[in-house]
């Protein structure tokens, strides 16, 4: 073996260091069992990271998929109960305005019932005192368990607990190359990105949990993940527009959630196919039509777009959704927030 590579012996290598992998790590941890958590980068530098830090009730989903809106209201419960310290439960509103389908606001209660997530209707008089920056052309307004989660804090702990209990992060040490032997995994290949030294791992189970990137860590194995990918563009706002999350009442689309984060507002999100995961980048022109002009009764003004790989694998297909030129009309001068970032570029002052 060459002078410039060392050997770790591990129970487990887990491939990726964003939500899924570090859980994984302070899961195993739990369990009496140590890992060596890969990371190409650092903590939640995809996905994890590049996110609104909207923690779902599940009634986004009602329209599409109601088994997947059920199951997001049971993980976002059982993350309440096991992180309640990353989590601002803000509670959220679904709200309509004129123009709206009227049909699918009629239905919503209904769908969100047969997903087991919890639904109450709030007269529009009550959900203006309540959000003052809604629009005046509110005309319909449910509330649902939504929640804000710091997703920095969750994977920073998760790595915290598992590394007190003997766990190893490697950060900036992307895998190389796999090593197999009767059609196992033997060894892992895995280089430094400041000084090219190389890694190998020898470990009982290697877990592919990189997110966006599961496709390539795959074919290293001569394994195929069949994946589609997209990026999704935010606006980090410079006020806490709501005090609550805010989802336009209508399915998924462009512009349609408003999240608090601290003292920022989050406004997203889109959805454009892309082939290469290096050059996941927010086109600004395009992310500035989010947000229609501040009006006096409620300046607010985007510091920051946002931009992060969108990961679908199996048989699903990635919403591709084209940045509309209209922008989204559920709040009086702005609509959405969020507290994370992947690629963070300054957007102009405004004028």
């Amino acid at each position: 073996m060459p002078a410039d590579t060392s050997t770790i012996e591990t129970q487990v290598l887990v491939i990726g260091g964003g939500a899924t992998g570090t859980g994984i790590a302070r899961d195993l941890a739990l369990r009496g069992v140590t890992c060596v958590v890969a990371e190409r980068r650092d903590l939640n530098a995809g996905a994890s990271g590049a996110n609104h830090g909207l923690l779902h009730s599940g009634a986004r989903y009602v329209s599409g998929d109601l088994t997947i809106a059920a199951e997001c209201r049971r993980e976002a419960e059982l993350i309440k109960q096991l992180a309640p310290h990353c989590i601002e439960d803000t509670g959220g509103l679904f709200v309509a305005v004129e123009g709206d389908d009227e049909t699918y606001i009629a239905d919503f209660p209904d769908l969100c019932a047969k997903a087991g997530i919890p639904v109450a209707t709030v007269p529009v008089v009550d959900a203006l005192e309540m959000e003052p920056r809604l629009s005046p052309k509110l005309i319909a307004a449910y509330r649902v368990a939504d929640a804000t989660i710091d997703p920095f804090r969750l994977s920073l702990e998760n790595m915290s607990q598992a590394q007190q209990s003997g766990s190893v992060l490697l950060r900036n040490t992307p895998v190389v190359a796999f090593r197999k032997k009767r059609g196992r995994i033997h060894e892992t290949v895995l280089q430094r990105q400041h000084n090219r030294e190389k890694i190998v791992v020898r470990a009982d189970q290697v877990v592919n949990a990189s997110g966006a990137w599961a496709g390539q860590v795959a074919a290293l194995a001569g394994a195929a993940i069949d994946m589609v990918y997209a990026k999704g563009s935010l606006l980090i706002l410079d006020d806490r527009i709501s005090q609550r999350v805010i989802n336009r009442l209508r399915p998924s689309s462009n512009a349609d959630i408003l999240v608090p984060g601290g003292t920022v507002s989050i406004l997203g999100t889109t959805s454009v196919a892309i082939e290469n995961l290096d050059d996941v980048r927010p086109p600004l022109e395009r992310s500035m039509r989010l947000l229609p002009k501040p009006a006096p009764c409620c300046r607010c003004y985007p510091k920051y777009a946002v931009c992060g790989p969108i990961p679908v694998s199996g048989p699903w297909l990635v919403p591709v959704r084209a940045i509309p030129a209209r922008s989204a009309a559920g709040l009086s001068s702005s609509i959405m927030p969020t507290t994370s970032w992947k690629t963070l570029s300054p957007l102009p002052a405004a004028s």
